[in-house]
C-alpha cells in the first residue's frame, strides 16, 4: 500500500549519516546503514520539471506553483528495496534533490511502527515533492561503475587518428572514423548509450599506444569531462541528459610483460626503466605549463589529474619506483590507483608491488600467470589476507570479466569466495559492444566479433569483450550463486571503493560519493529486477534512461 507523506521517520544529521561510512579497504567488513535521515540539500537552483515515461516506472507529477529562483525539485522513489553496503535489501524510500543532484533522504520500512516523526516537516519551504516514482518493489541500487571500459557502440578509446593519410591499412571495416580520430561527440555517444545497461559512471580505457596518441586522447578525455560538468550545471536548469559520469581514465600499458600483452600491439610494450620519470614521459606528463594570460591550465597537453588507473608489470625495471610515486607522490600531485596486469609477476613480486602502493589486479587470471600449488602468482594474493595484514597491508581489488568467454564459472566462484569483498566487475568492452558480428578496430589492431567471442584478426587471442555490464552481473550471480544484493556491490560499492570515491570527502568541493545510496551520495540509480535487469537509470538525479516498458 502507497504511505502518505506523514509517514514517521528517525531522522539523523548528515554527519552521522557519513560517518557511519565503510572505510574504502578490500578487506573491510562491510554493513548496512541501518538509519539514514532527511536533510535539507543546499545550493539550490530553480529547475524546470522533469516528466518521467508514463510507460515505464509507476510515476506522478506535482507541479510547482513557487517560482523562487531558489526552489528545489525532489524526487521521491517509494516501495522500493534499497541496497545496502553489506548486500542486504532493505524496503524503504529514497528522496533526492534533482537540482543538486544528491540524495537527501531515506527511509526504511522496519522503522516505520515506532517513529513519531514528520519526515517531510525537515524539508525546507523551497522544497517540495516533484516527482513520485513507484519502484513497485523493485530494486534500487546505485548506477554501476565500470572502470575498464576500452570503447563501446563503434567508438574507440585509443583511436588518436591516422599519422599517415596515405595509410590504407589503418581503415578498418565498421571502425570509428578511424582516420578522423576520437572527438568528444565520440565520448559522449558512449556515455549517453551506457545508461541502458544501468552504467552510471566509466573510466575511459586506453589499450597499449603511441605516444602522439596518448597525448591527443588524454587531453580530449579531460575536456570532455569539464564540458560534462560544464552540462550538469546547465541540467539543473533543463532536463537535457549527459549521461553516464565521465571518470579519469585507466591506462592500460604500455608497462607490459611482452610476453603477457595478449592483444596489445607489440610495438609499444616497453618497460618503465626510469621509474616514473618514463612513465611521465611516455603519457607526455612533462608537457604542461600555465597559460600566460590567465590561471587556466593549457588543456592541450596530457596531466596526472587525467588518469585514475595505470595497469602495469610490477615485476619490470623501474615499476616498483614509479608504483610508489604515483601512490604516494608529494603534496602538489594527484595520486593514480595501481593495478598489477600483463604480467608474469610472482607471487612475491606481487607482495613487493601492493607493498609499494598497488592495490589492484586487473582482469584476475587474464594475461598473468596461472594459479599453481606451488607457483601461486598474483592470484594466490587473494588468500593472503593474514601474510599481508602481517605487513601492514590489505589484499589487493581484482577485476573479473565475466563474459562467459574470459574466465571459467568454476573459477569466477573460486576468486569471489576467496575474496568477496574484493571483486570488481569490469566490461573491458572494446568497441564492438552493441555493434554485433563482424570485423571492428582496437587501437591499430583488427578483431574479429563472433557472439560474445572478440578476437584478434586470424588468432585465437582475445581482444577484449563485448558484453554489457548488466549481462556481466548476471552471470556473475549465476556462476557463484551469489544474492543478489551481493551481485550488485561488485558493480557499485565495490569499483567505487577502488576509486576511493564511496565515502564522505572532508572538503565542499570535493565529489560527491558515488557507489553507495547514503545522504550526501550522488543520485546515480538504477531500478533492476530480481533477474538483474536494468529498467531504468538515473544520473545526478535525472531519468537517463527509460526503455523497459514493463510496468
Amino acid at each position: 500500500m502507497k504511505r502518505s507523506a506523514e509517514e514517521a521517520s528517525l531522522l539523523v544529521d548528515r554527519a552521522t549519516a557519513s560517518s557511519v561510512a565503510a572505510p574504502c579497504t578490500s578487506d573491510a567488513t562491510p554493513h548496512r546503514v541501518s538509519m539514514i535521515a532527511s536533510s535539507a540539500s543546499t545550493s539550490l537552483m530553480s529547475t524546470s520539471h522533469h516528466h518521467m515515461s508514463s510507460s515505464s516506472l509507476s510515476s506522478s507529477t506535482t507541479k510547482s506553483t513557487n517560482n523562487n529562483s531558489n526552489q528545489s525539485i525532489l524526487t521521491r522513489f517509494i516501495h522500493a528495496r534499497l541496497l545496502q553496503r553489506d548486500g542486504s535489501l532493505e524496503r524503504g524510500e529514497l528522496t533526492v534533490d534533482s537540482v543538486t543532484g544528491i540524495i537527501i533522504q531515506i527511509r526504511f520500512d522496519s522503522q516505520q511502527q515506532s517513529l513519531q516523526d514528520n519526515t517531510d516537516n525537515n524539508i525546507d519551504h523551497n522544497q517540495q515533492i516533484s516527482h513520485t516514482v513507484d519502484c513497485r518493489g523493485m530494486i534500487l541500487s546505485p548506477g554501476f561503475i565500470d572502470i575498464q571500459l576500452n570503447g563501446a557502440y563503434g567508438i574507440d578509446f585509443s583511436n588518436g587518428g591516422c599519422e599517415d593519410d596515405d595509410d590504407d591499412s589503418a581503415a578498418i571495416d565498421n571502425s570509428n572514423n578511424n582516420r578522423g580520430g576520437l572527438c568528444i561527440h565520440d565520448i559522449f555517444q558512449v556515455a549517453t548509450s551506457l545508461c541502458q545497461s544501468g552504467v552510471t559512471s566509466f573510466c575511459p580505457t586506453m589499450v597499449s599506444s603511441s605516444r602522439d596518441t596518448y597525448r591527443r586522447v588524454l587531453p580530449l578525455i579531460r575536456n570532455a569531462r569539464r564540458q560534462q560538468k560544464q552540462q550538469l550545471l546547465l541540467q539543473q536548469r533543463d532536463n537535457t541528459k549527459i549521461g553516464a559520469n565521465i571518470l579519469g581514465m585507466h591506462l592500460e600499458g604500455p608497462f607490459f610483460d611482452p610476453s603477457k600483452r595478449g592483444a596489445h600491439d607489440e610495438r609499444h610494450i616497453l618497460a618503465p626503466s626510469k621509474g616514473i620519470d618514463t612513465v611521465k614521459e611516455v603519457y607526455g606528463l612533462n608537457q604542461v605549463q600555465e597559460k600566460e594570460n590567465d590561471n587556466d591550465v593549457d588543456y592541450s597537453s596530457p596531466m596526472l589529474e587525467d588518469i585514475d588507473i595505470i595497469t602495469l608489470a610490477p615485476e619490470l625495471d623501474g615499476a616498483l619506483d614509479a608504483t610508489k610515486s604515483l601512490t604516494q607522490p608529494s603534496a602538489s600531485e594527484r595520486n593514480v590507483i595501481i593495478s598489477c596486469g600483463h604480467t608474469g609477476a610472482t607471487y612475491e613480486e606481487g607482495l613487493q608491488a601492493i607493498s609499494h602502493g598497488a592495490t589492484l589486479l586487473t582482469h584476475l587470471f587474464n594475461a598473468m600467470n596461472p594459479f599453481h600449488h606451488r607457483k601461486p602468482g598474483l592470484v594466490g594474493l587473494l588468500s593472503s589476507k593474514s601474510k599481508l595484514a602481517s605487513m601492514g597491508h590489505q589484499r589487493p581489488y581484482f577485476s573479473l570479466i565475466v563474459d562467459g568467454i574470459h574466465v571459467h564459472e568454476s573459477a569466477v566462484s573460486m576468486a569471489y569466495n576467496s575474496h568477496p569483498n574484493g571483486c570488481v566487475l569490469v566490461t573491458d568492452a572494446m568497441s564492438a559492444m552493441g555493434l554485433g558480428d563482424g570485423i571492428h578496430a582496437l587501437g591499430d589492431m583488427s578483431v574479429n566479433i563472433k557472439g560474445d567471442r572478440a578476437t584478434l584478426t586470424g588468432t585465437d587471442t582475445l581482444a577484449g569483450s563485448v558484453v554489457s555490464m548488466d549481462t556481466c552481473v548476471r552471470r556473475f550471480r549465476k556462476f557463484t550463486n551469489c544474492s543478489i544484493g551481493e551481485a550488485l556491490l561488485c558493480a557499485t560499492l565495490h569499483p567505487a571503493n577502488v576509486l576511493n570515491r564511496s565515502v564522505m570527502r572532508e572538503r565542499a568541493t570535493d565529489e560527491a560519493p558515488i557507489g553507495v545510496l547514503e545522504i550526501g551520495a550522488r543520485a546515480d540509480l538504477v531500478v533492476v529486477t530480481d533477474e538483474l535487469d536494468v529498467v531504468a537509470t538515473w544520473v545526478n538525479g535525472k531519468v537517463a534512461y527509460d526503455g523497459r516498458k514493463i510496468l
